[in-house]
Order: C-alpha cells, then sequence, then structure tokens
C-alpha cells in the first residue's frame, strides 16, 4: 500500500526541534515528570503520538507566543507571526488585516483598530489551539524521528522514568508488564515498520547492510529496540531501529548501540559538475 501524502508545518516544527534538542539536557527530565501519565500511556505499545509527541508540548504554544508579543507591545511582530504560522498549517480565517502604517507615529496600537484587529486574529488562534499545536508537533517529530543519537539520549532518559515507575506501570496497566517488572514486547504494526525501513533507508543502521533484497536477499530483517525492553526500554515508536540478524543478535538485551550514521545530499550525485 502506497504511503499517504501529508502536509507539514517545516518552519515552525523545524524551530519547535531545534528547540527541544537544544534544552533537552536542561529540560527533558523536567518534561517527563510534567506529562508523566500521557507518556507512560503511549509508550506501553507502538502509537503514533509517541513519547516525543508529549515531550514536545513542553515547548510548543503558538497561543503563549503570540501573547507575549502583544503584551510587549509589539503587535505588528504578533500579527506576522499568527499569519505565517497559519499559512503553514493552511489555515484561512478570513479575517480583516491590521493597516499599521494608518496609525499615528506615536501611536503604541494598544487603543486604535489594530489591536482591535490583532485580538480577533489572537482569539482564532485560541479557538484552533489543538489543531494547530498537533500539526507543528508531528512536523518537529519528522526532524526528530530523523536524529537517531537524539533518539538514543530521549529513550535512555526515558528508561530512567520507567524505572522510577514501573510499580504504578504496573498496578495501573498490570497487563503490560512483566514478572521481572519490565514492559512486555508488543508486536510491531506495519506502519512502524514502514516507517522505519525508510528512515533507515533499508540498512543495517550498524553494519550498513543491505535490506532491502535489491542487492543482497539473505539478509533478515529485525525491528530493534535502541534502549531494549531489559534496560527499562519501551515500545515507543521512535524507540526502534533497523538492524541485520547478526548485528542485532549481537547487540544483545543490554546494549544501547546506534548509530548516527546517515545518507548525505552529495550521497545521491544528483548535481553534477561540468
Amino acid at each position: 500500500m502506497a504511503t499517504k501524502d501529508q502536509h507539514l508545518a517545516l518552519s515552525s516544527g523545524l524551530g519547535l526541534a531545534g528547540l527541544a534538542i537544544s534544552n533537552f539536557w536542561d529540560f527533558g527530565s523536567e518534561a517527563m515528570e510534567i506529562f508523566k501519565e500521557e507518556i507512560i500511556e503511549s509508550v506501553l505499545k507502538p502509537n503514533k503520538e509517541t513519547a516525543i509527541h508529549q515531550y514536545l508540548k513542553y515547548f510548543q504554544s503558538i497561543e503563549e507566543e503570540a501573547n507575549m508579543m502583544w503584551e510587549n507591545a509589539d503587535l505588528d511582530k504578533a500579527y506576522e507571526f499568527i499569519v505565517r504560522t497559519l499559512e503553514e498549517v493552511k489555515l484561512k480565517p478570513g479575517l480583516p488585516k491590521p493597516n499599521f502604517s494608518s496609525c499615528e507615529e506615536a501611536c503604541d496600537h494598544i487603543n486604535c483598530e489594530c489591536n482591535d484587529i490583532v485580538m480577533q486574529w489572537i482569539a482564532y488562534v485560541r479557538k484552533n489551539l489543538h489543531e494547530i499545536d498537533k500539526l507543528i508537533k508531528h512536523s518537529a517529530f519528522q526532524f526528530l524521528f530523523q536524529d537517531r543519537n537524539f533518539l538514543h539520549d530521549f529513550h535512555t532518559e526515558l528508561s530512567n522514568l520507567i524505572e522510577r515507575e514501573i510499580d504504578y506501570i504496573k498496578r495501573e496497566y498490570p497487563e503490560f508488564v512483566t514478572y521481572r517488572n519490565r514492559l512486555k514486547r508488543k508486536s510491531f504494526p506495519v506502519w512502524l515498520k514502514q516507517a522505519v525501513f525508510y528512515r533507515d533507508k533499508g540498512t543495517c543502521v550498524i553494519c550498513r547492510c543491505d535490506l532491502s533484497n535489491l542487492v543482497r536477499t539473505q539478509n533478515t530483517i529485525h525491528i530493534d529496540h535502541i534502549v531494549p525492553l531489559e534496560l527499562f526500554g519501551t515500545n515507543d515508536a521512535s524507540n526502534m531501529q533497523l538492524l541485520c540478524e547478526i548485528c542485532n543478535t549481537s547487540k544483545g538485551a543490554r546494549s544501547k548501540a546506534t548509530s548516527q550514521l546517515m545518507f548525505h545530499f552529495g550521497t545521491y550525485n544528483i548535481i553534477r559538475e561540468r
């Protein structure tokens, strides 16, 4: 079955992804603690709403950013920010546009028509906040899902949370916990196998052997937990990578081995020198 194309708010998503990575070591554990219940519920079995989506909630709020600009009297910047973001998520409110140039030079836009119009735009954002933030978070996830170094660090920190909360998980979700107090292994749905295969370009992320069956047909595909269940890893969809049988067997149940090697632009030889 062909994959379904989807519109992404790439600029906003990239900004959010950068924020999430650069602040991970300062705020990662705090964010996980705040959204602990949502994260735990999302990692018991593969889910398209991953732990990383929950983590991104800590940083994403277009309403808060717009309000901050408005409170700082940056009305024109708040308006431009809202319009740019709404265009990315394909929302067209049909609201009037403020004419900042028509205001008097000394006007602070607080007691003028511009302020009233911008407040209408902020109200529209507030009304559609869930849809806007959801799309931006999903777009940010596309970038983070490509970064196995971040995934390794994120799931290492997440495993610490799972270890601390395993008694709670066993009490609330006993069917997902083994007798050794680890999360039970769950089957990988087709959509997850496809996502990991295409992200990792059909090759083992450790030894780089071909798993596409186009070059060699004897290599077996294994979907591997980056942070193993034995080390309090989870079944979260972002905790998976593509390995061959040999690398998966040698990695074992107590290794977090992965690789950050990725194909770069020059690899495809798209632009040739004349």
